[in-house]
């Protein structure tokens, strides 16, 4: 039997994504995100973790699926993204999957609206479809450095 692979699994508008639990540090509930002048556009704002500051991306604006709205299931994903943390607004998440690696298969070009540089595949599970997104594919090198400034 292959080895399963874990992915943990979140909503944005209504479609199902997920992303590799090793890039998973922690899930908050959503709470007040500062604004910070001059950041770039894809960055919501900070939040201050622990004594760390820790940069904010609305994860539905940066794949181009709209505004996240507030809603009590919002969630933060903190992620490990190289060398950099980063928290990433999602809509709500679900739980962590374990996949074969043999059922997840290269995305067709056209069935996302998001670009399919940031897609690692898609994984055909008993609930549906799951896009499985690589998250250190997610911004340029420019915007990576940009990420290091906070």
């Amino acid at each position: 039997m292959a080895e399963m692979n874990q992915y943990v699994s979140f909503i944005l508008s209504d479609e199902r994504y997920a992303i590799d639990i090793m890039s998973v540090e922690e899930i908050i509930k959503l709470i007040e995100v500062t604004p910070v002048p001059k950041a770039p556009d894809f960055v919501e704002g900070i939040i201050n973790m622990r004594g760390k500051v820790i940069p904010v991306v609305d994860l539905k604006n940066r794949l181009n699926l709209g505004e996240s709205e507030e809603t009590p299931e919002t969630r933060i994903m903190i992620t490990a993204i190289k060398d950099k943390t980063v928290g990433f607004i999602v809509d709500a998440v679900e739980e962590v999957l374990r996949i074969e690696p043999d059922l997840v298969e290269k995305a067709p070009g056209v069935a996302t609206s998001i670009d399919s540089n940031y897609i690692r595949g898609v994984a055909r599970t008993d609930k549906g479809l799951i896009i499985i997104l690589n998250v250190n594919k997610l911004f340029s090198s420019y915007e990576e450095d940009q990420l290091m400034g906070f």
